[in-house]
This record gives structure tokens, sequence and C-alpha cells, in this order.
């Protein structure tokens, strides 16, 4: 480990702290998988140092976080994954035989090594398990999010600079002319379809309903606190305004009845136009009476998301606190989110 590293480790630790946990990591092996009660115990310190360490270890990208998920009736492992978003919200679980829903309760949080410090060669290659009939950690997804030591945002969207470039050319076509009035509309359909899709999470396309048609319709693949506590856990619908108008009340109440009518309780209306200053206090009214949410996503949202890289996911559950509250003050403004 690198000499900063080490001061960050010694801030936490006195020497014989310091020798003791030096002596055990540099004897794991580099495919090793480390859980905090583990660590605790090899090393004798208590539960809550080894976890401050493995958060400066975190952060100084030597160990990074790896998932397991279990089965909510029986417990045992069905799954684990380095990257979150390959985990899915419904799970078959062999030993029940039935397919399980999972929340972030669900999921255990592992430890393995990012950037390996160590010259191969001296270790005693002593590894986990991931047995299915024991416990793997004492800290699970839940825990991670609340201490703010995990961004789900950022990790659910996180578009590379190829799919950056691809948003660009489809908003820009939003504003060229068009040679039917289908064309002009499947522009700003197409760019929302493409833009939720590029969430790790989310699957988007449009969808025919008799009597209506569905701009985009979006299939959510893994609970995600925020957005998913919104009635949103399996699917939400997303209706596109490619008009020269503001969507007025007429627009909203489409959307409110394909909401109804479908039985889900969370959409989107995505405009060419600036969303009127009024909407927030017209989605917070059905918000009270139906308990239905519908948040609004315009040009200058699409615009800071696509050019100037604003989270999409943050956005959404700053406009549903906006809907929900109906707040007098920005929300942005007032510190609560960075966009």
């Amino acid at each position: 480990m690198s000499y900063s590293q080490l001061l960050n480790l010694h801030s936490l630790l006195n020497e014989e702290q310091f020798e003791v946990f030096l002596n055990y990591f540099s004897s794991l092996s580099k495919s090793c998988k480390l859980t905090i009660s583990s660590t605790s115990s090899s090393c004798s310190f208590e539960s809550g140092l080894v976890k401050k360490i493995f958060g400066v270890l975190v952060d100084e990208k030597i160990l990074k976080y790896s998932f397991a998920v279990r089965c909510p009736e029986c417990n045992i492992l069905l799954v684990s994954a380095d990257n979150i978003a390959d985990l899915e919200s419904e799970i078959y679980c062999y030993n029940c035989d039935e397919h399980v829903d999972i929340s972030p309760g669900d999921v255990d949080v592992i430890y393995v090594f990012d950037n390996y410090p160590f010259a191969e060669g001296q270790q005693n290659y002593s590894e986990i398990s991931l047995s299915s009939s024991v416990a793997l950690s004492d800290r699970c997804l839940d825990e991670l999010i609340k201490d703010g030591k995990l961004d789900l945002n950022n990790a659910f969207f996180s578009p590379t600079e190829k799919e950056y470039k691809e948003l660009e050319s489809l908003y820009l076509k939003i504003f060229e002319t068009q040679k039917t009035t289908k064309e002009k509309g499947d522009t700003l359909e197409n760019l929302t379809c493409r833009l939720f899709s590029i969430c790790k999470h989310f699957s988007a396309a449009p969808l025919k309903l008799h009597p209506n048609q569905i701009d985009c319709f979006v299939r959510n693949k893994l609970y995600l606190p925020g957005i998913s506590s919104e009635k949103c856990k399996s699917n939400f619908t997303i209706e596109c305004k490619n008009e020269a108008t503001k969507p007025k009340a007429g627009y909203v109440n489409k959307l409110h009845s394909i909401l109804r009518v479908t039985g889900n309780s969370f959409g989107i209306i995505v405009s060419k136009e600036e969303a009127p200053k009024t909407f927030v206090e017209l989605a917070n009214n059905i918000f009270l009476r139906e308990d239905i949410v519908i948040i609004s996503i315009d040009k200058d949202d699409l615009k800071h998301i696509i050019f100037y890289r604003t989270n999409l996911l943050e956005l959404m559950e700053r406009k549903i606190d906006e809907v929900k509250l109906k707040a007098t003050k920005d929300l942005v403004s007032a510190g609560l989110y960075e966009c």
C-alpha cells in the first residue's frame, strides 16, 4: 500500500493494531472474499473498527463492494455479483421452488480486491467460502445505502461517452424539421426510450394497448430505493409530447387515465417544450386524491441530462419529492439535491 494509504489507516489504528491488520491483510489471496465479521474475528477487532478500515480501503480503491443475494424465505444463497446492476428484483429460488421478490435487505455486502496491493507468492490463499449454509455478512445493501457509501443513482445511470454522443444526436433531431407528423413524434419517443434503456435496471420500449398507444413503457428490473418506492417497482408509463406547446392539464389527465386503467401509480410526461409552473400543483392534487405520482421532464431537463451530465435518476427523485411535498422552495437550492 502507498504511504498515503498507510497514513489513512494509522488514523484509525494504533501501532499494535496496524501490525496485526497488515499481517492478516498481506496473507490474503487476490481472489479472497472478505466480510466485516470474519475480519473482526481474525484480527480480534471490534466490527465497528473493521467497518471503518474497509471504508478507507474502498475509498482508496484497494477494496470494492461485491453482492450476494439470499432468499428472503429460506436464507439460501441464490446468486452473487460484483456489479449491483446485474441483480434483479425477482429471482428463482430452487430450494423454495418459486420466484421470490428481492429487496436491499436481502442483499449481503462482501468485499473483494479492486487493486491488489501486494506482491503475489507469499499468501496462504485462505478464502471465505460462499456457502449457502452460513451467514455471509453482518452488513446488507440497505445499511450501505443508509450510510451513504453507495450512490445507486450513479451505479445505475452512468452512460458511456459513446452513449452520450448517441443521446446528443437524438436530442438535436427533436428540433429538426421532419417530413410527417409521425416522424416528428417518433424523434422524442426514440430519445426517451433510449435514455431510459441506458439505465442498467430499466428496459424501455413503445407499447400498444387497447385503446391507448403508450409512447414508452418502462420495466424496472431491480428494486431501487427512491424510485421503486413510488409504486413503480415493476413498471411505469411515459407519455411524450412533441408539440410546440406546453403540456397542459389535458395531457396530464390523459396519462392519469392510462395509469388508472393499467393499475399503475407512477408516470412521466416528457415534453419538447417547457413544462408549465402549475404542473406541480396539478400533480400534487392527483397524488393527494389517489396516491398516483406524475412528474414531468422537459427539454431543459433533457438538455441538462445529456449535455451537462445531470443524473437522470436523481432528477426523477427530486421531481417526485416536488410533487409529493408541493415545496415552496427549490429543493436544489435547499441543498437536498444536486440536480
